[in-house]
């Protein structure tokens, strides 16, 4: 047996297109379509508001960080890693408590932070 291949965009505005006809319910639709109600409701609001361009595929990524790092903060540690490329994130950290920044560790490896 074959897996269904599903073209997400053509998805959403062949629901779009379903409800806004009143074929069905929206909540029958959604099962027809095999999705959730809540985002069923949530295609629908957005074609409401923006058309097309409202139900396009939307990035998932943050659009803040709350836990970043100041950037001054930041430019200090990418500072101290090209002064002491030798050094690792232990011994930066020692050197910002002598110069009393308050970062963690983890904040200053290489893999966490913008250095």
């Amino acid at each position: 047996m074959a897996w269904r291949t599903v073209n997400v965009k053509q998805q959403r505005i062949e629901f779009v297109v379903a409800v806004s006809r009143k074929q069905s319910s929206l909540s029958r639709l959604c099962q027809e379509f095999e999705i959730s109600r809540p985002t069923g409701y949530r295609w629908w609001r957005r074609y409401q508001q923006k058309g097309v361009e409202g139900i396009e595929e939307r990035s998932r990524r943050p659009q803040h960080s709350p836990g970043r790092a100041p950037l001054a903060l930041e430019q200090r540690v990418v500072e101290l890693r090209r002064q002491r490329p030798d050094w690792g994130a232990r011994k930066i950290h020692c050197q910002l408590e002598r110069e009393n920044i308050g970062l963690q560790a983890g904040t200053i490896h290489p893999h966490s932070a913008a250095a």
